[in-house]
């Protein structure tokens, strides 16, 4: 059986970052808190990016930072 990590490996090493923010997403041990928050708001962003633009969050930035600390994590 394939871990969730591996997944997310794979996924970042084909460039498939929204698929592997949403797996990392629900990931709850081993990534500092401050690392996971960002990875789930770069997810959330790209999902929602009208809802995050209305509440005052720069999307563009916040989906870069999750996507560099899932390369640095994952990469």
């Amino acid at each position: 059986m394939i871990s969730k990590s591996d997944t997310v490996r794979g996924l970042v090493a084909s460039g498939e970052y929204k698929k592997a923010l949403g797996v990392v997403k629900g990931f709850r041990l081993g990534i500092a808190k401050d690392d996971i928050n960002k990875m789930r708001l770069a997810y959330e962003c790209l999902v929602y990016p009208s809802f995050y633009k209305q509440l005052g969050t720069d999307t563009e930035t916040a989906v870069n930072e999750g996507i560099q600390i899932l390369i640095d994590l994952y990469g």
